[in-house]
């Protein structure tokens, strides 16, 4: 009997470490696959499935843990896990969590051994945009270079409605081609809970220009849409996705550019973060990565 509960112990641990295989190395730190899972089965459970498991997937969530790993190092290297500041921080944040009894749930040690990495991803960052001020005349050129660009361009309010497969979208079409009211088809169709609640039409407004940078895919089928239109076909934002979307243009306007002052604030934390992955970049050219 006890042979045979050596044997079943052995194999236990085997197959557990057949399962966690090493996916990236990092400066000699590795990232294995059992991190990887975790990080999609919270996306697809936070997300209620809106989010699938997919190797594109896989690869973001990848490619977010080797930075985070990188930042991790380097503030390490800079000692600013021994910086007064951080401790305060991690001694406050203990404290806190020790008075609503959150020490004693279960995974608290994976979860807090999380936290201080990520507050030290955050004091690295803070470290960088310290050492690296923006200057006014920078502000100056970021304005003058944003009156230029956005000047003459529109933005849109985009409704939608998010279902999770091309069939419901097409119904949602096809009432919408009976006249059917937007919201009252939105509240019908969408899975998402927050578009439902807004009748698929959000309060704020969508650059052109921005979406035709950060989402061409959207921005093409909605660019020739005049007020109060739609997406004719149903819109598959990630290939291999069930999502599909409809995209409905409840108003149009011309962007109003806001003074110098006004968008100071703005233009400081895009510089700021422009500063940030030039830091980033740099700790990946001096990386040793491995895959």
């Amino acid at each position: 009997m006890k042979k045979h509960l050596i044997a079943a112990a052995l194999l236990l641990s085997l197959s557990g470490f057949a399962s966690a295989q090493t996916v990236v190395t990092v400066n000699g730190t590795k990232i294995d696959s059992k991190e990887i899972d975790n990080e999609v089965s919270m996306l697809v459970k936070e997300s209620n499935n809106q989010i699938q498991d997919s190797p594109q997937l896989r690869n973001e969530i990848t490619n977010r843990l080797v930075t985070r790993t990188l930042l991790i190092q380097a503030a390490k290297k800079q000692q600013l896990d021994k910086d007064p500041t951080y401790l305060n921080l991690i001694k406050q944040a203990e404290a806190k969590a020790k008075e609503l009894g959150d020490d004693k749930k279960p995974g608290f040690s994976t979860q807090w051994a999380i936290f201080k990495d990520d507050l030290l991803t955050q004091a690295y960052l803070a470290n960088v945009i310290k050492n690296n001020p923006i200057k006014p005349e920078e502000i100056q050129t970021a304005y003058k270079e944003l009156v230029q660009k956005y000047s003459g361009v529109n933005e849109v309010q985009l409704g939608e409605i998010i279902t999770q497969d091309a069939a419901s979208a097409n119904k949602a079409i096809a009432a919408l081609n009976a006249k059917k009211d937007f919201r009252t088809v939105a509240k019908q169709y969408t899975t998402d809970e927050n578009v439902r609640k807004k009748g698929g039409i959000p309060d704020g407004y969508v650059n052109l220009k921005e979406l035709q940078e950060n989402a061409p895919t959207i921005f093409e089928a909605i660019k020739n849409l005049k007020k109060g239109q739609f997406t004719a076909s149903p819109i598959q934002i990630q290939p291999n996705s069930s999502i599909h979307v409809i995209f409905y243009v409840n108003d149009i306007r011309p962007m109003e550019i806001r003074s110098q002052e006004d968008a100071k604030p703005f233009l400081a934390r895009k510089l700021q973060n422009a500063v940030l992955d030039k830091a980033i970049e740099q700790l990946y050219k001096n990386a040793n990565i491995k895959n």
